[in-house]
């Protein structure tokens, strides 16, 4: 009992710190937390290669199975291929639903979102990366949201001296119309079409499920 409790206890302070969703926490706290007394009772006689086995499996499910589970759950229905709504952006003249023939990623952010901000050097990395193809555009979008003063978003983007470009929208109506209003969200595009609507991973580690990356160079492909 004290061996799997130690164990369980190591595996919730993995989850503690990596992001979740409702389907992760049950299978956690309904069908592995039991599932882990159940074999450490089963192995209590049984020979030390397995009880050695025994927590080295625990920890990489904690390691890499949540992880993977989470992202898998969370973009199970994100590629997509519709119509994109119009998107204007009043610092672009261009409508970034009529480009053809590039890959377009847009990084929906709001000002009271941490998690963005943390997520911001990956996409500096990425769009470093991609600089140089003229295949691919990557923009981080700002959504207003009711606290923001004209230009504050500007302000507070600006101090990190990124590279990539910023599109500032002036309502959240594209978010709406695509339906997600949780940040940060990814949107990919593809001749007019949206073909990505979800969070793809961005600079995780051990993933192997739902790379922003690995989206990008799928359409690229095609």
């Amino acid at each position: 009992m004290i061996y799997s409790m130690s164990l369980l206890t190591l595996i919730w302070g993995i989850h503690f710190f990596r992001e979740s969703s409702i389907i992760v926490n049950i299978i956690i706290y309904f069908i592995f937390t039991p599932l882990t007394f159940y074999l450490g009772y089963y192995l209590k006689n049984k020979h030390v290669f397995y009880k050695i086995i025994y927590p080295v499996f625990l920890v990489l499910i904690g390691v890499y199975g949540f992880t993977n589970l989470w992202y898998y759950t969370t973009n199970f229905n994100s590629r997509v291929n519709y119509n994109s709504p119009i998107m204007n952006f009043h610092n672009n003249e261009v409508r970034i639903d009529t480009i053809k023939n590039e890959v377009i990623v847009l990084d929906y952010w709001t000002t009271s979102c941490g998690v963005c901000f943390k997520k911001f050097p990956e996409f500096e990395k990425l769009y470093l990366k991609y600089k140089e193809n003229p295949n691919v555009k990557l923009y981080a979008v700002n959504i207003p949201i009711k606290r923001d003063t004209f230009g504050s978003a500007k302000k507070m983007i600006e101090k990190y001296n990124y590279q990539f470009p910023v599109l500032y929208s002036d309502s959240d109506t594209i978010p709406k119309q695509l339906g997600f209003n949780k940040y940060p969200h990814l949107i990919i595009l593809k001749n007019g079409k949206v073909r990505y609507n979800g969070y793809p991973a961005l600079g995780e580690d051990n993933l192997f499920v739902n790379s922003l990356d690995d989206e990008i160079e799928l359409l690229l492909k095609e």
